[in-house]
């Protein structure tokens, strides 16, 4: 498959740097898979879309304020995102045009920036517990598209209602629609909810770079599935019920979790990149946000949907003004 496949112009003013409030306003565009209809209507309706005997499964990661703006000696600012604590208080990191340096802060908070030439990584070591250098100076770690630094807001905005398990260093977006209202609308209904974790990693931020997407290597999450979760999907469809899952980061926990030998109820890794003719057995819907072209996330979504349709959808949303990407709106797969 040509990563050209993969591409779509979009317009900078549908890019939403910020989301709509209150949370649970966004626009929704809701799919067919069988008949190809597409129509939009708002968020707060997707439970219409469900019936009592359905069940709504949830990624309930938390997002780390893992994003550091650094002054080193020379007062000049370096900003550096936390990916992977490797051992204590030593970090694997990401950040522009990377060069050994030491960042001395405030009550005796010092670090090292270098380079582990064993595999290309960079590393950051800090002389102290590095929570209180996350406690103090970390930010949520917003997507670098959206073209503006964190700020307070960001703390709650990119950040699930349902959030419980820190480990994350970017939000499940599409979880960041529901509010209390929705999520009581749901069990008022009877739909069951459960939850999944799934960590996500700095493959949300790694591009495609070759032209063969079957040639993309994807970086390993960590996830956590329960075995009981498992059961419960397969006698809600027994019983002729759908799964929804919240997210792409649900779908790839769901799917990991079954592909890599049924591995349940313990921490586990997933390098699992869904292309087209997968073989989807766990997930019947898909709630998920509009992604970038050229992306991982895009080709999943192409994967689930069929390609002709998630391009019709895709063309169809921009036509009509979606929001895309973190903070924007929204797409039902049914």
């Amino acid at each position: 498959m040509n990563l050209s496949k993969y591409d779509f112009n979009l317009p900078k003013e549908q890019i939403a740097n910020r989301p709509k409030k209150p949370r649970g306003s966004s626009r929704l565009l809701v799919v067919e898979k069988k008949t190809g209809k597409i129509t939009s209507t708002t968020f707060d309706k997707i439970v219409d879309y469900f019936s009592p005997n359905d069940l709504f499964i949830f990624n309930n990661t938390k997002v780390a304020p893992l994003s550091l703006i650094l002054k080193d000696n020379m007062d000049k600012e370096r900003k550096i995102l936390l990916v992977e604590e490797l051992q204590k208080d030593i970090w694997k990191v990401l950040t522009k045009r990377p060069k050994p340096q030491t960042f001395n802060l405030s009550d005796g908070l010092t670090c090292k920036l270098y380079k582990n030439y064993n595999d290309n990584d960079w590393l950051i070591k800090f002389n102290k517990d590095s929570q209180l250098f996350i406690d103090k100076y970390g930010m949520m770690p917003i997507p670098p598209y959206l073209n503006r630094e964190a700020d307070a807001a960001d703390f709650i905005d990119y950040q699930t209602v349902y959030a419980k398990v820190s480990g994350s260093i970017a939000a499940p977006t599409a979880g960041l629609h529901f509010n209390e209202s929705i999520l009581n609308k749901i069990r008022e209904k009877k739909i069951e909810t459960k939850f999944l974790t799934l960590h996500v990693g700095m493959g949300t931020f790694i591009p495609i770079k070759v032209e063969d997407v079957e040639n993309h290597k994807m970086h390993k999450e960590k996830f956590f599935v329960e075995s009981d979760l498992i059961k419960n999907i397969y006698d809600v469809k027994g019983a002729g019920g759908r799964t929804l899952s919240v997210g792409t980061t649900t779908l790839r926990a769901l799917e990991g979790s079954n592909l890599c030998g049924k591995k349940y109820d313990q921490w586990f890794e997933t390098d699992i990149f869904i292309t087209e003719g997968f073989d989807f057995t766990l997930t019947d819907s898909l709630l998920t946000n509009f992604h970038l072209p050229k992306s991982t996330l895009l080709v999943l979504i192409s994967s689930f949907l069929g390609y002709e349709l998630t391009k019709l959808s895709y063309e169809f949303a921009i036509k009509e003004k979606f929001n895309f990407y973190s903070y924007g709106d929204a797409m039902l797969i049914i």
